[in-house]
C-alpha cells in the first residue's frame, strides 16, 4: 500500500474521530488530532515522492479545521457563584454539573449548558405592577381592609448540591415557578392580620420577620430546601392617600397631647414647691409667736405717729402721737 494511499486512509479516520469526539469526548479527540498531523506529514513526504500535491494534505488540514471548530465550541466558562448544568446532549452527558472556571470538554461542543447562580443574591420587588408572578411590588389587605402596596427585598442562596434537582425539576423559570409566586402569596397571608397603621409603624419589624419566617417554610416544604430563604426587607409601604392624612393628623394630635402632659407636669411641680414654700412659711409663723411679734413692731415703728415702747417686762406698749 502506498505512502499517499496511508496518508489519506490516516486523514480520514481522524476526521471521524474528530467528529464522533462531540459524542465520545476526549478519547476521541486526542486521537483524531494525532491522526490529523500524522496524515499531513505523511501527505507531505509522498508529495516528495510523488512530486505532486496529495490528496491527504487536503484531509489533513480539513481534518485540523474541524478541531479547531469542534475545540472552539467545546471551552465552557463558569462565573465564580454559579454553576453550569448540561441541560441537553448528544453525548448523553445531560444532568453533568459544571464547576466555576474555564472547562474543555468535546461534549460540550454541541451541548446546552444553563448557567445558575447559587451564591447569595437579592430580588427586588419594587413598583407598581399588577401583572401576575412578575417583580412589582406586592398588593396586600390588611386587617380593617385597605390595600397597601408594598415593595420587597427577598435575599435568598441556593444549596451547591441542589442547583440539578432544582434546574430539572423546577425548569429555567423556577424563579416565577416557585420564588414569584409564594413571595406574592405570603406577605398577602400575613398582613390580613395587621392593620394599616400597625404594619406602617410599631409592627412593621413584626411584619417582616413574620413573612421571612413564613416564606422560609414555604419555599423549603415547596421544593425540598433547593432555595434558601435567607431575610426579606420590607423597602417601602405605600398606603391609601385618606389613610396617610389620617396618620399624619394621628401623629400632629398625639405631638400635641404630649406637649400638653409634659405642660401639665411642669404646673404640677412648679406648684407643689409653691405650696412647699408657703407651709414652710406657715409653720414658721405658727411655731414662733415672739417672731411674729417682732416682726409686727418692725413694720409699726417704721410708721409716721407711732411709738414702740419696751416695758421692763419685755413687752412692748404701742403709741400713737
Amino acid at each position: 500500500m502506498s505512502l499517499s494511499r496511508i496518508s489519506i486512509i490516516t486523514g480520514l479516520v481522524g476526521i471521524a474521530l474528530v467528529v464522533s469526539s462531540a459524542l465520545l469526548g476526549m478519547v476521541a479527540f486526542i486521537p483524531g488530532a494525532i491522526l490529523s498531523v500524522v496524515c499531513i506529514v505523511t501527505g507531505i513526504l509522498s508529495r516528495k515522492d510523488g512530486g505532486r500535491v496529495s490528496p491527504a494534505i487536503t484531509f489533513g488540514f480539513l481534518s485540523f479545521f474541524i478541531i479547531f471548530m469542534i475545540g472552539g465550541l467545546s471551552i465552557v466558562q463558569v462565573d465564580a457563584g454559579e454553576k453550569g448544568v448540561v441541560v441537553n446532549s448528544p453525548a448523553g452527558n445531560i444532568g453533568e454539573v459544571i464547576d466555576e472556571g474555564w472547562h474543555f470538554d468535546p461534549r460540550y461542543a454541541f451541548a446546552s449548558v444553563d448557567h445558575i447562580r447559587f451564591n447569595t443574591q437579592t430580588v427586588e420587588y419594587i413598583g407598581y405592577d399588577d401583572q401576575v408572578d412578575t417583580v412589582g411590588g406586592v398588593t396586600v389587605l390588611t386587617k380593617d381592609s385597605l390595600n397597601v402596596e408594598m415593595d420587597i427585598a427577598v435575599t435568598f442562596h441556593i444549596p451547591a448540591e441542589m442547583v440539578k434537582k432544582l434546574r430539572f425539576e423546577y425548569g429555567a423559570d423556577w424563579k416565577i415557578t416557585i420564588l414569584h409566586q409564594e413571595v406574592r402569596s405570603v406577605p398577602r397571608l400575613i398582613c390580613v392580620n395587621y392593620t394599616a397603621l400597625e404594619i406602617i409603624s410599631d409592627k412593621r419589624s413584626d411584619v417582616e420577620s413574620a413573612i421571612t419566617s413564613n416564606l422560609s417554610a414555604q419555599i423549603m416544604d415547596r421544593c425540598g430546601g433547593c432555595i434558601v430563604v435567607d431575610k426579606v426587607i420590607i423597602r417601602e409601604l405605600r398606603i391609601p392617600q385618606a389613610m396617610s392624612d389620617a396618620v399624619e393628623k394621628k401623629l400632629i394630635a398625639q405631638q400635641q397631647l404630649e406637649k400638653a402632659q409634659i405642660d401639665l407636669e411642669r404646673i404640677q411641680v412648679e406648684a407643689e414647691a409653691s405650696k412647699a414654700a408657703v407651709d414652710k412659711v406657715r409653720e414658721s409663723f405658727d411655731s414662733d409667736d415672739a417672731y411674729l411679734r417682732y416682726i409686727l413692731y418692725e413694720t409699726l415703728k417704721g410708721m409716721d405717729g407711732v411709738q414702740v415702747v419696751l416695758s421692763d417686762g419685755g413687752t412692748a406698749t404701742v403709741k400713737v402721737v
